[in-house]
């Protein structure tokens, strides 16, 4: 999240309340959440009473003092009070005329419901003020809302959309000299290049991740200097700890536990209750580097101690952490009930994204059917956890035969080895597509079949886009069929260089494309096709030479729950059809078409 300045403490005066004076006291009580988030609620929620009390009707000024009020619950860590406060900021709004307030306010409603998960909502607020900065000229306003989107992308795994927009937002700050803004959206870089060194290490690109997490510190380095110029607490912090974790991840543990623990005091003295949980989870990490498990442990019993219940993701990292830290120690009894405990806060996600499903079916069944789908939901999860928690204690206990085992097999498997190097080669030449080297219908039929199991068992959520180059049977008669295949082959190394190594493309027939993604909700989905339509924009094919105009019509859809193969591919077919009928050259969703 982006950081702002601070401001003094303000003391009430004896003079009568006047509408005039209120947003400047307002931004007074938000900018004290970077020093002393709890005197920042007890001053806003005095000003609140004295507003009622004087009989004030002055909105824009009132929402002002309620967000601001929300900004420093959020920071205590005070989640549903936050909600409420930012709830009756925006119905304050209603009656407001003033965008860049409205934008300000809509911001704080982004980072609150970001924080406890509610990301559709979050995208929602952040995406209005981000529109509304821009249409009212306020760059500044716009890049917060920038970053604020960027921080969102992020953590739906979006990076190119999340560099996208931490760009921008960097440009605007660095418009307006805003150097408190130039920081945090180096921080939020920071946290961008750190997710992406994760993700490189998981997949054994042990070079790319080491450059990632040099990266995150970097960028973190530059933010830690202009906060400690601007004698920012909070920023510091931030920046102290983000270091610390990407000093972890390369190997350097003693130089990253001095700005642990800079970072650990300057958060309890500000009263940042979600930072210094994030403070003590590096600090964690860091002992397990070393080789401290039960160090770690006592760290994360106080971390425990402090998420508050509302923020899921928060207590799955302590969780997590804690489920490392027991099996350091060999305490598999010990992990093995942690991870009971992160199963659990994975079911109540998953009961929270049921509840809003339902929510939307309302309207069209009755509510005793509807409490049948979930209550039959919920059991068709509870007994695939079952099982998988069954399958890693009969792994626990077999290993050592499985280890004996390997052995007594070793020779045979040498022989084994060639044969089956030529049985996957030959699986591969009948999965890939030989012209563009993309998946081909049945490989990506299996995919989309797994993905739906997923949905159904799991909940896992899944998204599918279906692309189309557009006039290209013209490009075939004009220009032969040879340029053709140049262009097909172009799309498809434009689809590898753009998407997750998660997704999985296929050319699913002639000139049409299809792309699953795994994790990824229907907005996402659209976000990812405008991001492969700029990359088309920016990088067309060449013929001769010369740029070849080229376009492509999206249709992008979410795998829904209960829903089959061919449901799943008339959807996704349907809403591309839709963009070609439209004019072509633009991403339709399939929800647009059941409106």
């Amino acid at each position: 999240m982006l950081l702002v300045l601070s401001g003094v403490h303000f003391s009430a005066p004896a003079a009568p309340l006047s509408c005039g004076e209120l947003p400047e006291r307002a931004e007074s009580i938000r900018a004290m959440r970077d020093h002393d988030p709890a005197a920042g609620v007890e001053q806003g929620q005095e000003l609140l009473g004295r507003i009622d009390q004087a009989g004030l009707d002055c909105s824009a000024g009132h929402m002002a003092v309620q967000a601001a009020v929300a900004s420093n619950l959020h920071i205590l860590g005070r989640s549903q009070e936050a909600i409420d406060a930012v709830n009756a900021a925006l119905s304050l709004g209603e009656n407001v005329d003033d965008p860049i307030r409205l934008a300000s306010v809509r911001r704080t409603a982004g980072v609150v419901f970001w924080e406890i998960g509610a990301h559709d909502r979050a995208l929602e607020h952040y995406l209005a003020a981000l529109e509304a900065s821009r249409a009212a000229g306020d760059v500044g306003g716009a890049a917060r809302a920038a970053g604020n989107v960027g921080n969102l992308h992020n953590t739906l795994g979006n990076w190119d959309e999340a560099r996208s927009f931490h760009r921008q937002a960097l440009e605007g700050f660095e418009e307006i000299g805003w150097r408190e803004g130039i920081a945090g959206t180096l921080v939020n870089l920071g946290a961008l290049a750190e997710r992406m060194g994760e993700s490189y290490a998981k997949a054994g690109e042990e070079t790319r991740a080491a450059a990632e997490h040099q990266a995150n510190l970097d960028y973190n380095r530059r933010a830690l200097r202009l906060f400690e110029q601007l004698d920012n607490p909070r920023g510091i912090a931030y920046a102290a700890d983000n270091i610390a974790r990407a000093l972890v991840e390369l190997e350097r543990v003693e130089e990253a536990l001095s700005y642990h623990r800079q970072s650990l005091e300057l958060r309890r003295e500000v009263g940042d209750t979600t930072g210094v949980v994030n403070s003590l989870l590096t600090g964690a990490e860091a002992r397990l580097a070393q080789g401290w498990p039960d160090s770690a442990l006592v760290i994360l019993e106080e971390a425990r101690s402090l998420v508050p219940e509302s923020n899921r993701e928060l207590l799955r990292q302590v969780v997590r952490q804690e489920v490392a830290a027991y099996e350091r120690l060999g305490d598999y009894e010990s992990a093995f009930r942690r991870l009971e405990r992160l199963m659990s806060l994975n079911d109540a996600q998953a009961s929270e994204d049921l509840a809003a499903r339902v929510e939307q079916l309302q309207e069209a069944f009755r509510a005793d059917q509807l409490e049948q789908e979930l209550a039959l939901q919920r059991a068709r999860v509870e007994v695939s956890e079952q099982r998988a928690r069954r399958q890693q204690m009969i792994s626990a206990a077999s290993i050592i035969t499985v280890v004996l085992l390997l052995l007594v097999l070793g020779l045979l498997y040498s022989r084994y080895r060639l044969g089956r190097r030529v049985s996957k080669t030959l699986d591969k030449a009948a999965r890939t597509d030989s012209l563009t080297g993309l998946s081909n219908r049945r490989d990506m039929t299996e995919h989309i079949d797994r993905a739906i199991l997923r949905r159904n068992q799991h909940n896992e959520p899944a998204a599918l886009v279906m692309a189309d180059i557009d006039s290209f049977k013209r490009i075939n008669d004009s220009l032969g069929h040879q340029v053709g295949d140049e262009v097909l082959v172009h799309v498809a190394g434009l689809l590898g260089d753009h998407l997750r190594g998660v997704d999985i493309a296929a050319r699913w027939g002639g000139e049409e494309f299809l792309i699953l993604l795994p994790g990824t909700r229907e907005k996402g989905a659209y976000s990812v096709s405008r991001n492969l339509a700029r990359a088309l924009d920016n990088s067309p094919p060449q013929v001769g030479g010369r740029p070849l105009s080229l376009t492509l019509t999206f249709g992008v859809t979410e795998i829904e729950s209960g829903a089959d193969f061919n449901d799943v591919i008339k959807r996704v077919d349907n809403a591309m059809y839709a963009g070609k009928s439209q004019g072509k050259n633009r991403v339709v969703s399939a929800s647009e078409l059941a409106t």
